[in-house]
């Protein structure tokens, strides 16, 4: 069923050869290059990889909030409902922020003002869109948002700064203030970092509750497999900066190609592992931005690396139903693979 949804329906989102540059003392480096995925209206879409893959570099390009002057776009698409975002002028994107496309940010007490109050901060995209609410519908409007998140006495918490919140209601003022215009696509970025399990999963079932209301897409960025799994119908696998493998969720996860993403499932914890049991590790470290190796990104820790992933790119190939993969142990083999 879900391979005929992506055959049927046009993306909401289509990210297409997206290459991000940040200029730093050593020179220009690259934290994002030719990173293409869609997303599907109604569905949610992870993006999965260890901590400076690019993961977040990807969504704030998305959001066009990349640091200025020193990082920007050197080439590619982000379409939006036939719009290149790359494309449009500072100005234009004013209205497409927020109203369109949302972004809840992975650090709530950083991302939140800590010298205003909820109300003043979560009103603040509703008096710049609809500056038709008068103060009452304003009010009103706010309490509700705060109250569909489960934020209790929301009323009585409008005068509330951030410090004096606990990290998961901080995190659901993050998604009250996302959800002010009702936008028809989430970035969730890392939304569950620094909360405790029991409050992890209360945000997570907030979340899912809002898209099955709303009927709204969701990209899910994370390092967590556990989150993938629970949450993501689709899954794009990012190291190094560039994407290595996109399936559905049920499909990577019972058939996964590329040997990093072997190696990360791998090291997930198991229930019925024996007590005691070793957890998996992938040897060696990523290579830095400025240290990139020729061909292959993952071949210092491949263990299946041959002497063509030392100087060629693997270019992504079809492996299966709605499942690519760029590795050179399968476009060796007609792309039809055969598994490492």
């Amino acid at each position: 069923m879900a391979a005929d949804v992506r055959q049927i329906e046009d993306p909401i989102l289509s990210v297409q050869g997206l290459t991000v540059a940040f200029d730093t003392e050593a020179g220009p480096v690259r934290a994002v290059e030719k990173v293409g995925f869609t997303l599907i209206k109604g569905r949610t879409l992870g993006i999965v990889g260890e901590s400076g893959c690019g993961k977040s570099v990807t969504a704030l390009s998305i959001m066009r909030l990349l640091p200025q002057p020193m990082s920007r776009i050197e080439g590619g698409q982000v379409v939006l409902d036939g719009i290149d975002l790359v494309a449009l002028p500072a100005e234009s994107m004013q209205t497409i922020r927020g109203a369109s496309v949302a972004m809840i940010f992975q650090e709530p007490m950083s991302a939140l003002n800590p010298v205003h109050t909820l109300y003043k901060q979560i009103s603040e995209p509703l008096r710049i869109h609809r500056p038709e609410l008068s103060k009452g519908e304003l009010k009103r409007e706010v309490i509700r948002l705060l109250t569909d998140v489960g934020i209790p006495d929301a009323e009585g918490r409008l005068s509330a700064y951030p410090h004096q919140l606990s990290g998961g209601m901080r995190q659901r003022v993050m998604i009250a203030m996302a959800l002010a215009l009702s936008p028809a696509i989430l970035i969730a970025d890392e939304p569950t970092t620094a909360l405790d399990v029991t409050v992890q999963a209360q945000i997570l079932d907030l979340i899912r509750r809002i898209q099955t209301n709303s009927g709204m897409s969701v990209i899910f960025i994370t390092h967590d497999l556990g989150v993938i799994a629970e949450q993501c119908d689709d899954v794009v696998v990012m190291y190094a900066g560039k994407v290595v493998e996109r399936a559905g969720a049920s499909t990577l996860f019972a058939d996964p190609k590329h040997p990093y993403t072997q190696g990360l499932l791998a090291s997930m914890p198991r229930l019925d592992a024996p007590r005691k049991t070793r957890l998996a590790t992938i040897s060696g470290q990523v290579p830095g931005l400025m240290d990139l190796p020729p061909g292959c990104r993952f071949q210092n820790r491949c263990p299946h690396v041959m002497e063509r992933c030392r100087s060629e790119v693997p270019e992504e190939v079809t492996v299966g139903e709605a499942h690519q993969v760029a590795c050179h142990l399968y476009d060796m083999i007609g792309g039809s693979g055969k598994g490492c």
